[in-house]
């Protein structure tokens, strides 16, 4: 089974670490990773990957925004990327919304009255994520610990390149996973079909 920590390991490999049994072990090649794993997670899950899509019907704010929008929908507690938003379960169509802070809470803030979104979500279970993307979040973390690990501004070159193909990689593969999201259709393709 996947694990954080056989996550980590991976990533230490790369660099010439010391392998660690938990990221909570206290060991400075611990310790090191995990000052940066959840960040670097974070941020490579910010992307509309398939295996970390939910969607769902926000809950109305009771807090309205100042001005310029009627309504504020809360984020979910997990949303990390905004693919979508919709005022219809169909997911057609476009409204005018923005992300914002409203009473110390984030939330979209729009003038429609009910709003759909679908969203990348923070998973945390390495057993969830396809192990492309395993891949690609070990070799971030390798490149993130070259200088503190193995004090080496040309092996974090060297990672950086890999870091960056194997994310392509994993995005790549993910995308084969499901048929495109649905474009909305606009002013241009309207034109184009010669509708008015």
């Amino acid at each position: 089974m996947a694990s954080e920590t056989s996550i980590a390991n991976v990533a230490l490999r790369l660099v010439g670490g010391t392998r660690i049994t938990s990221l909570s072990q206290g060991t400075p090649n611990a310790n090191a990773v995990s000052d940066i794993y959840n960040e670097i997670r974070d941020n490579l899950l910010a992307f509309p990957w398939n295996f970390a899509t939910k969607r769902v019907e926000l809950a109305k704010s009771a807090t309205a925004p100042t001005f310029g929008f009627d309504n504020a929908f809360a984020h979910p507690s997990d949303w990390l990327y905004t693919i979508s938003v919709h005022d219809n379960d169909g997911g057609y169509g476009t409204i005018d919304y923005r992300h914002e802070q409203v009473a110390g809470q984030n939330v979209i803030t729009t003038d429609v009255s009910q709003v759909f979104m679908t969203y990348t979500y923070k998973e945390t279970d390495p057993n969830l994520m396809p192990a492309s993307f395993r891949v690609a979040l070990s070799s971030a973390l390798a490149r993130d610990l070259a200088i503190t690990i193995a004090n080496s501004n040309v092996l974090e070159d060297q990672l950086s390149k890999r870091a960056d193909r194997d994310l392509g990689r994993a995005k790549s593969i993910d995308a084969v996973g499901s048929f495109p999201e649905p474009r909305p259709r606009g002013s241009w393709a309207n034109s184009r079909n010669g509708w008015a």
